[in-house]
């Protein structure tokens, strides 16, 4: 088979781009109009939706089903002479693979699983940050607030595995029904670090209430640690957003070979004996 000219193409994947965008969109709209209608008729899966849902569906996934793998050539040595790229192994093909595979995985599942799989669309609007230089920046701040939050995870989690130990351990006598497993005493430790406070568990012993109220603030100061780590990260890439110049796709490179040497130091690191 010959090779497709650069042309040829860069034209193909134009056409894709522009096609692509809209019928996001157009899935989208489908999906809530569906939902809401399942919704008001108590309807048990999207089987027994109108077959112009069905029909639409099968059509946007036969499209997202021809992008992937055209993308994937376009991507290939063999058909365009072009550095080999990692994709459909990168962000970018993982984001395209999400925008149909559900679809195909949900054909063997049980229909119950259907309303998971359905609500699996609203992950294509991921597809929109390959066109928009503010959403690409977006996403580096997260991925920048990656490594800072990697390592305050793991102290994050000793304080909040002591927590629900001891709060298990204070608790389980005077509530077992609420405090009787691993499970409760996590749901209970997220709610209090997170200040969401639903209320449904609290400490009744004198010796839990001391022990909660003593732990409150470092328990409650572990989440603003990781908001401000993030919070750091934002600054970083908000100083360089308004540089026109700037190539958040560049930017990535950058901080993805800045991890590769964090992480390497990170294994010849030994403490001094």
């Amino acid at each position: 088979m010959g090779k497709i000219s650069e042309a040829r193409w860069n034209t193909v994947i134009r056409w894709v781009d522009r096609i692509a965008k809209p019928v996001v969109v157009f899935s989208i709209i489908i999906f809530l109009i569906e939902e809401e209608l399942a919704l008001r008729n108590h309807l048990e899966s999207s089987y027994e939706a109108s077959p112009v849902f069905k029909w639409c569906e099968w059509l946007i996934v036969a499209f997202f089903s021809f992008e992937f793998f055209v993308r994937w050539l376009r991507s290939n040595p063999r058909f365009y002479n072009a550095p080999t790229t990692s994709y459909p192994f990168n962000a970018w093909g993982a984001i395209d693979l999400l925008s149909f595979a559900p679809f195909w995985v949900g054909l063997f599942l049980p229909i119950s699983f259907s309303g998971v799989i359905r609500s699996f669309r609203i992950l294509r609007l991921l597809k929109f940050f390959r066109y928009s230089r503010t959403l690409q920046l977006t996403a580096l701040k997260f991925y920048r607030a990656y490594h800072n939050l990697k390592g305050m995870a793991f102290s994050i989690a000793i304080v909040w595995l002591f927590f629900t130990a001891i709060c298990l351990d204070l608790e389980h006598k005077a509530q077992p029904d609420k405090f009787g497993s691993l499970l409760d005493g996590a749901w209970f430790t997220i709610v209090t670090a997170t200040t969401v406070g639903y209320g449904d568990a609290s400490p009744v012993g004198v010796w839990g209430k001391l022990f909660v109220g003593a732990m409150l603030i470092p328990i409650i100061s572990t989440m603003g640690m990781a908001f401000s780590a993030f919070s750091t990260a934002c600054d970083t890439v908000q100083a360089i957003e308004d540089d026109p110049d700037v190539d958040p796709l560049n930017e990535w490179q950058k901080e993805r070979e800045r991890m590769r040497k964090r992480k390497k130091a990170n294994r010849e690191y030994r403490m001094d004996e």
